[in-house]
């Protein structure tokens, strides 16, 4: 699995002492995931100053010990096993916090499946992380970060753990095809081409915008490495300014994280169809 950025990031966040008091962290499966975020919480607690993924568990250190172990007395958890992270637990948390650690070190509360953060809980949340206290760190962990608060997201920092390979997943005809509508701002004209031919299901349209938000960032970055498929959209984002296309990526982004819920493709490919041509 890829789990190489998410590895960099923290590496270069820690070594480089620009932590952060509040975290998004967004993953793909809590199963496989959870040890990697308690790897990060290590690597800010550890006694010995360690500084990178590779030189954890060093063996002399009791807090990491106390972590592995699920004993660490300044790490908190909110969880539920409904549908909703309800307002009390949040002031509780808060509650707790409001000692001194017990340790002398930094405290750090875990918040899971903190999409289930309904709009009181979400409020209350929001205060605690506006006025951060010293050696307080949030780490909020989601599937889908835009389920969150638009306030609480902005306060966060982001850090995402991926192992979708990309690279696998090669553009096509279609997809320039579909670009060219957008450059042309055709969409509506070759609407039923594009839901019969390029977005057919909501599975296969999700890969697909994802793949699009890679390759932008690939377009941003310069990176020169362009097969043909990508040598022809480079050279239609060529057309666009750097503002257009931060735009448009804002666009897919906000927008794909509306197939998780219980949509019509057609009506979804509407909204997106008049966002690109109003704002790009």
């Amino acid at each position: 699995m890829k789990k190489s950025n998410f590895i960099n990031a923290v590496n270069n966040i820690i070594s480089n002492n620009k932590l952060s008091h509040a975290y998004i962290i967004e993953l793909n499966n809590y199963d496989d995931d959870y040890k990697l975020v308690f790897d990060f919480i290590k690597l800010i607690l550890c006694n010995n100053k360690e500084n990178k993924f590779d030189n954890l568990n060093c063996g002399s250190c009791n807090i990491c010990y106390l972590i592995d172990n699920g004993n660490y007395p300044d790490i908190k958890i909110v969880e539920t096993d409904t549908n909703a992270i309800r307002k009390e637990q949040i002031i509780q948390l808060q509650d707790d916090f409001k000692n001194k650690s017990l340790l002398d070190n930094k405290r750090v509360y875990v918040i899971k499946e903190a999409e289930k953060l309904n709009l009181a809980s979400s409020n209350t949340l929001l205060k605690f992380i506006e006025e951060p206290e010293p050696d307080i760190i949030a780490i909020l962990l989601t599937k889908n970060r835009y389920k969150l608060l638009d306030t609480i997201i902005s306060r966060c920092q982001i850090l995402k753990i991926d192992d979708t390979n990309f690279s696998d997943i090669k553009l096509d005809d279609y997809d320039i095809r579909f670009f060219e509508c957008i450059f042309n701002k055709s969409l509506f004209t070759n609407y039923n081409f594009i839901l019969n031919n390029i977005f057919i299901d909501k599975n296969s349209t999700f890969i697909r915008f994802n793949n699009f938000i890679t390759y932008f960032i690939k377009y941003l970055k310069e990176d020169s490495c362009f097969d043909d498929l990508e040598s022809n959209l480079y050279n239609i984002l060529n057309n666009y300014n750097l503002n257009q296309i931060s735009v448009l990526i804002n666009i897919f982004e906000t927008e794909i994280k509306k197939l998780d819920y219980n949509v019509n493709l057609k009506l979804w490919l509407d909204n997106l169809y008049s966002r690109i041509l109003l704002e790009v």
